[in-house]
């Protein structure tokens, strides 16, 4: 009896041991992968930080390859994000209205301005990202108060989600496990060899970084946004070309970049992604290179609530108004 309680014990011991190590996150699906819907890339997956770790260090551990743990090293570099920007990642939905997602909104936005204050030299994309911010955000917020506009306004909330998930929790690897943290989400397949070859240069970084956000991270999700259909998204898509401004100090607006007719209104919808390209690498991202660091410093250091206010449909309304007046002949 005495020799069956202790293989009892010695059983249940090793059972609670490696309790971790029974749930199986391999070969799992990234079907929150384009972080439309509420939580991390698969709803299996944990939010606890430790359950990861230890998952993580099990399977480094048996020699197994990291495209078999992708979806979980990308889910905990996520985490990790989340964990820095002070976001509740379980509870982030983008399906939620942008008023009941204002806090989160600006918490990742503020996440990128921290991150670039603390790390001028190193994470200058972050910077870039957060300058470009308001007018992103404020459309979010404007599109999510008439009703038959909130599904781009969730669209929007779902890129900068997306974006987070993607160039956030690639940072985060970088900040807290270095070059060799970057390079392993490179081995599982979260980011491509081009990406990761970026961080040796800081100053090639925000040309690298943009591309892949524009070009492949949210690059369908502004297709899907045009082609929809009731109301039609080539209208809506164009009208937040012809609305969102640049707020790059020294960058164009669409409309100045390339003018339809010489006229007030932009030649291009913001939403075609070769066109958006265009204009971001050739003006966009040069404005920003040609801003020293004390005044990146001092554009991101304003609140950013501030600067969203500024751009709000009811502030600018004016501004929008004004070139179709002067070019109507209207004084």
């Amino acid at each position: 009896m005495r020799v069956l309680m202790v293989v009892a014990a010695l059983v249940l011991g090793s059972m609670g041991a490696t309790k971790a190590d029974t749930v199986d996150y391999l070969d799992l699906p990234l079907v929150n992968g384009n972080g439309e819907q509420r939580g991390g890339v698969h709803p299996d997956l944990p939010s606890d930080r430790a359950a990861l770790e230890q998952a993580l260090t099990g399977y480094r551990a048996r020699g197994i390859a990291p495209t078999r743990f992708k979806a979980l090293l990308w889910h905990y570099w996520i985490v990790r994000a989340a964990e820095d920007a002070g976001v509740n990642l379980s509870e982030w939905d983008p399906q939620r209205t942008a008023d009941s997602n204002r806090a989160v909104i600006f918490a990742v936005y503020d996440f990128y301005a921290k991150l670039y204050l603390t790390h001028p030299d190193t994470l200058r994309w972050m910077g870039f990202a957060n300058i470009g911010a308001p007018a992103f955000a404020a459309g979010m917020l404007d599109l999510g108060t008439v009703p038959e506009l909130r599904w781009f306004s969730s669209m929007l909330m779902s890129m900068q989600k997306h974006i987070f998930m993607d160039l956030g929790a690639m940072h985060a690897a970088y900040l807290h496990g270095g070059i060799e943290a970057v390079q392993e989400m490179r081995d599982a397949g979260v980011i491509d060899p081009d990406t990761t070859a970026a961080w040796a240069d800081p100053a090639q970084a925000v040309l690298e970084f943009s591309s892949r956000e524009q070009n492949l991270v949210i690059a369908d999700q502004f297709d899907r946004m045009r082609s929809r259909l009731l109301p039609p998204g080539e209208m809506v898509t164009y009208a937040i070309t012809v609305a969102g401004p640049m707020p790059v100090p020294g960058g164009k607006t669409p409309a100045r970049y390339r003018p339809l007719f010489g006229g007030p209104l932009p030649a291009f919808n913001y939403a075609d992604r070769v066109a958006r390209w265009d204009f971001l690498s050739n003006d966009t991202v040069p404005a920003y290179e040609r801003l020293s660091a004390d005044a990146v410093r001092r554009i991101v250091q304003r609140p950013f609530a501030d600067r969203v206010a500024d751009y709000r449909a009811r502030v600018r309304l004016l501004d929008l108004v004004l070139p179709f007046r002067s070019n109507s002949g209207v004084r």
